[in-house]
C-alpha cells in the first residue's frame, strides 16, 4: 500500500491529492490518501480526512511507500519506520503554505539521500519517484537515543494537540 499524507495544515494540498489519485488509477497497488483540509475528493484511491497520531503510525508501519508533504512530523514518522519516502513541498504561490520552507526541507532530504523530492509536481514525477525510492530505500541513520528522543517529542506534540483540539478520526 502507498500511504499519502498531507498532514494537519488548515490549507489544502489539492495538487498532491489530485495527482496521487490520478496515479492510483494506473497502479496495481492500493493507495490510501490522508487528505486533511484538501477539497479534492479522490475517485481512484481510498481516502480520509484526519486520523490520530497512533492511527497514522499504524498506517505508516503497514505502508510500502510513504508520499508526504514536506513537514517535519510526517517525515520523521516515515524515517523512524524505515519507509521509503517521497516528499512533495507545499508551495506559497499555490496558497498551500505561508512560505516555501517545505521546498528547502525537501531539497535537503533529497540531497542527503533520505527521500526523493518531487518538485515540480506531476503524476509522472510521482511515479518515477516511487519507483526510484523503492529501489534505493530510505532510512534514518543515527543512534537509538535519537530515535527515542524523536518518538518522545512526537508524543508530546500529539498530547498538546489533543488538549487544544479534540481528535477527528475518520478511519
Amino acid at each position: 500500500m502507498i500511504l499519502v499524507t498531507v498532514g494537519t495544515h488548515n490549507q489544502n494540498f489539492d495538487r498532491l491529492v489530485r495527482e496521487m489519485d490520478e496515479l492510483a488509477a494506473e497502479l496495481d497497488e492500493p493507495v490510501l490518501i490522508q487528505r486533511g483540509s484538501s477539497h479534492y475528493l479522490p475517485r481512484h484511491a481510498e481516502h480520509f480526512e484526519w486520523a490520530s497520531s497512533q492511527r497514522m503510525e499504524q498506517l505508516t508501519q503497514q505502508a510500502r511507500v510513504i508520499v508526504s508533504h514536506a513537514a517535519a512530523g510526517s517525515i520523521l514518522l516515515a524515517l523512524l519506520h524505515h519507509k521509503p519516502l517521497v516528499v512533495v513541498p507545499r508551495l506559497q504561490r499555490f496558497g498551500e503554505s505561508i512560505d516555501d520552507h517545505q521546498r528547502q526541507l525537501s531539497t535537503a532530504l533529497h540531497e542527503q539521500g533520505k527521500a526523493i523530492a518531487v518538485d515540480p509536481l506531476s503524476k509522472e514525477a510521482l511515479r518515477l519517484a516511487i519507483d526510484t525510492v523503492t529501489q534505493q530505500g530510505s532510512y534514518i541513520e543515527g543512534s537509538t537515543r535519537l530515535v527515542q528522543a524523536v518518538r518522545r517529542q512526537l508524543g508530546l506534540w500529539d498530547e498538546a494537540k489533543r488538549r487544544v483540539m479534540p481528535a477527528r478520526e475518520d478511519i
